[in-house]
């Protein structure tokens, strides 16, 4: 299998407008080569438009777009050096699935005998080994996705696009296809995007996560860095489960306070936070736990008493509902413990200072 040359893909100041509305505002981000990277958002972020734009299927109203040294903000879609895989997943309706994966293969000067092999090699990859002589009518929803991934995949581009390439796919096989990925791209080194509205599928199998909302990049970095450092409240909420106390930084002397809207009030150990300013206390439902008698000797270890209001079962954790009187949060604790706690019964939970995070009000 030819391995294309890893190459770089730069936007800067990206604005696309269609049918007189504003897709994407100053998209500005650097894909580096051989790179994977996670498009996330949700329905209509615009998401898909960023890859419709960079293949050349959507024009720019201002920006450039840079693939390595080169400039193709102006080059015809056909001229760019990037496949891409609709979420509406065309195939040629004429030919066999067999022959749709060949036609892409038709500009790696392989032999007859090679471009078989390749051909079955690449539906055997993606469960369609049997499926080689039938039309794309012929095919289900979920297999049509992956002739159309099996085709996209074997094109030898330089730039990989895929547009929600799962999406039709049961969660097994949506398992085994984002493995395959994964382990595709890091032997081939080819630069790849793909979007998804999953975050789950971005932290697990991304080098990299950009997530797009309302036609504007929020933010991008590693999944630990979206995760850990969110830089607002919508990267928060969707990088998974937060707790998020809105309230207002206040100072006693040289230490800053923390008053949510309930009352609650703690002290901040993170003396950057700018004064007087609302905001938001985030911190995730794992780094809550029950406090203990051990627990007492920390001073500095933030307290939440109440009862406990609701409990969810997540396989290996369980989750409780912690009512705080006007607030309710979140914990998660290990299933498989001595603690034995039931709906209703009174808790302290105790919170590290350096697990929260004050967030742009």
């Amino acid at each position: 299998m030819s391995k294309p040359e890893p190459c770089s893909l730069d936007l800067h100041d990206v604005d696309v407008t269609l049918d007189e509305r504003e897709v994407l505002r100053k998209i500005s981000l650097n894909v580096l080569p051989g790179e994977l990277l996670a498009v996330l958002g949700g329905a209509r972020s615009g998401k898909s438009t960023l890859l419709r734009t960079i293949a050349g299927l959507d024009s720019t109203a201002a920006g450039e777009i840079w693939i390595g040294s080169t400039e193709i903000s102006g080059t015809p879609a056909e001229r760019r050096p990037v496949a891409i895989l609709l979420q509406s997943y065309p195939l040629w309706p004429q030919m066999t699935v067999a022959a749709n994966i060949a036609f892409a293969l038709r500009r790696q000067h392989l032999t007859r005998a090679q471009v078989r092999e390749r051909v079955q090699h690449e539906l055997e990859l993606v469960g369609l080994r049997d499926f080689s002589r039938h039309r794309p009518w012929q095919l289900s929803a979920s297999q049509q996705q992956r002739a159309a991934l099996a085709r996209t995949l074997a094109g030898g581009a330089r730039i990989d696009l895929l547009d929600e390439p799962f999406s039709m796919q049961d969660a097994r096989l949506r398992e085994r296809l984002l493995r395959l990925l994964k382990h595709r791209q890091q032997q081939h080194g080819t630069t790849t995007l793909f979007t998804t509205q999953d975050h789950r599928e971005a932290l697990r199998f991304a080098d990299r996560v950009a997530l797009v909302d309302h036609g504007e990049l929020q933010q991008i970095g590693t999944p630990a860095d979206l995760y850990d450092q969110p830089h607002n409240r919508c990267v928060a909420e969707y990088l998974g489960d937060s707790n998020l106390l809105d309230g207002e930084i206040e100072y006693v002397g040289e230490q800053p306070l923390f008053r949510t809207a309930s009352g609650i009030v703690f002290p901040l150990f993170d003396h950057a936070v700018r004064r007087t300013r609302t905001g938001t206390a985030m911190f995730r439902p794992h780094d809550l736990h029950v406090v203990g008698d051990e627990d007492e000797l920390f001073a500095d270890l933030i307290r939440f008493s109440g009862r406990i209001e609701q409990i969810e079962f997540l396989g290996a954790t369980l989750r409780y509902g912690i009512d705080l009187g006007e607030t309710t949060v979140w914990m998660d604790q290990p299933r498989h413990t001595t603690m034995s706690l039931q709906i209703g019964d009174p808790i302290t939970v105790g919170l590290e200072p350096a697990r929260i995070r004050i967030l742009e009000g």
